[in-house]
């Protein structure tokens, strides 16, 4: 999992890649400790799906351009369009 900690890197890492997950995790959170394994191991079945995991106690402005709510979400971009957004309850 890419660990992406700027706005910045957040866009390049969408922009660079054809097909793209970006996860939302925070120190603390249950939800996301046990969010992230479980999507870790369905990607390693579709290598053609880059994930990228911002940790927002570290980039708390990120909410504010990427306008998510309620947490943990994950958004999906497919060339460089969102696609898909889930949040808390993720349909694996």
């Amino acid at each position: 999992m890419n660990n992406l900690n700027s706005i910045d890197a957040i866009k390049d890492f969408i922009k660079e890649n054809k097909f793209v997950m970006v996860y939302f995790s925070s120190d603390g959170c249950n939800v996301c400790d046990n969010i992230s394994p479980r999507i870790e191991e369905i990607l390693k079945k579709h290598s053609n799906v880059v994930i990228g995991e911002v940790e927002v106690q570290n980039l708390p402005s990120v909410a504010s351009v990427l306008v998510y709510l309620p947490f943990p979400p994950s958004l999906y971009f497919w060339r460089k369009k969102e696609i898909v957004r889930q949040a808390r309850y993720i349909n694996f």
